[in-house]
């Protein structure tokens, strides 16, 4: 038990899968935001198209990128436990 943990993991829901407990997981997760956010990323950066498909695109760049972000510093925190 531990602060992250405040029940044995044994008791917890079926929700709390093996699979959520591994950082691979977590790195698989960053590497596909990342590729989304590189293919929006053209897009936003292309001076063809409207405004707003550029805004949108940058909001999906954004998003993926702090998404990306979260799933490797969840990585690491895994790997450091």
């Amino acid at each position: 038990m531990s602060l992250l943990f405040p029940t044995s993991p044994a008791t917890v829901n079926g929700f709390d899968a093996a699979w959520l407990h591994r950082p691979i997981i977590y790195l698989a997760v960053a590497a596909i935001c990342l590729a989304i956010a590189l293919r929006f990323l053209r897009r936003a950066l292309s001076p063809v198209g409207a405004l707003i498909e550029a805004v949108a695109a940058a909001a999906v760049v954004a998003f993926t990128l702090v998404l990306a972000f979260a799933m490797v510093l969840v990585a690491a925190f895994m790997t450091v436990r």
